[in-house]
């Protein structure tokens, strides 16, 4: 019976820990999916996107976390995006699932400036498998007891404001804190806090093939420690890329990844800790990969124009009014003709073609 009590014990230890202190996963991919941290950058980066995730926390310690989720968004009309995601998370007896809609409005508020608020619901199912705890569930205090079950239902939101390639905003993942937060004991088992987060960047080009992406994000949930990131990348042609991470709570991140196909993206990360659990945790994993249209041009400054030193011309890889425009001058005959002065067509004079400006170049991806 005092091993029994002592697994009680433990589980009420426990479980607030892991279900208040990280209510929402601290994935590190949202500079590649930034649709996964809120639902305010649904179109910012990408017009449409679908994105699978796979995190592996702490691979030295049995039991760990494991994440999985699925993310995505596109627009239905001018300006507005709708998104959803699904997740789902297990800690050893712990599980977790979350599904979530979302709907996003851009705003335009001057020339290369947009305002963009976003807003979304979630549900949490939360579970505690007791049949796979190290107790005796013969015993009359867990007896027809072998799990405990809970769901939640949660608002998020997101006010960004975007000009040319810097973006500043912030929001909150979880609104409303549940009635769960305010008991103590086992009703309190599945509670969730309120969140906030704040978050800026931007994007430099270095020299018309490289670019610099710095970013930095707050987190902080009620009751408990502020974290910040501070991330990088840097991207050639934004076909390869390299990125660094630290987080304050004494954690380093190291990513590569790439454009594998014309609109697949491959992202990893291997993270690794220094001081306390960390130093035994084998460090974490996380892979996405992601099928992505990027943000027409005129949305976002940063998927739209950019200087080709190459061919020596800019190059516009998004804009599709400029397509339309190319498709049809390349219909047009090579060579035209005129009548003479006596207008007789066997004496039609031959005039060269006039030769347009440099079109740009379209990657194959705009014909999705």
């Amino acid at each position: 019976m005092k091993g029994l009590r002592t697994h009680i014990v433990m589980i009420l230890m426990l479980v607030p820990l892991t279900f208040q202190a990280q209510q929402q996963p601290l994935g590190s991919h949202y500079l590649i999916n930034p649709y996964s941290l809120n639902p305010v950058f649904a179109g910012h980066t990408y017009d449409r996107a679908f994105f699978m995730n796979y995190r592996r926390d702490w691979v030295g310690i049995p039991g760990s976390p494991v994440t999985i989720q699925m993310n995505g968004h596109r627009r239905i009309v001018e300006g507005l995006h709708i998104g959803g995601s699904l997740l789902g998370d297990q800690a050893d007896i712990f599980y977790r699932l979350r599904a979530g809609l979302s709907l996003t409005y851009r705003l335009q508020t001057g020339d290369n400036q947009y305002l963009s608020l976003g807003v979304g619901g979630n549900m949490f199912q939360s579970l505690i498998r007791i049949d796979k705890a190290n107790v005796d569930l013969q015993d009359p205090v867990l007896r027809d007891l072998d799990r405990l079950l809970n769901t939640n239902f949660n608002a998020s939101f997101g006010l960004m404001w975007q000009y040319d390639d810097f973006f500043i905003g912030g929001g909150s993942p979880l609104v409303l804190r549940t009635r769960e937060a305010y008991y103590a004991g086992t009703e309190g088992l599945f509670a969730y806090e309120r969140a906030w987060d704040a978050f800026a960047g931007n994007r430099f080009d270095i020299d018309g093939y490289w670019e610099f992406c710095p970013t930095l994000l707050y987190r902080k949930t009620i009751n408990q420690p502020s974290t910040f990131d501070f991330s990088m990348m840097f991207s050639y042609d934004r076909r390869l890329w390299l990125g660094a991470l630290y987080r304050t709570t004494g954690l380093f991140g190291l990513s590569v990844g790439g454009r594998i196909f014309d609109r697949t993206v491959f992202h990893y990360t291997y993270e690794a800790g220094i001081g306390g659990i960390n130093l035994g945790s084998g460090g974490s994993h996380e892979i996405s990969i992601g099928f992505t249209r990027p943000a027409l041009a005129g949305e976002t400054r940063s998927n739209g124009i950019r200087y080709d030193r190459k061919k020596n011309y800019y190059q516009n890889n998004n804009s599709t009014k400029l397509r339309r425009d190319q498709q049809k001058t390349e219909k047009k005959p090579k060579e035209k003709y005129r009548r003479n002065n006596q207008g007789q067509d066997r004496n039609a004079v031959k005039i060269k073609p006039y030769k347009t400006p440099l079109q740009p170049l379209y990657a194959p991806y705009e014909r999705f």
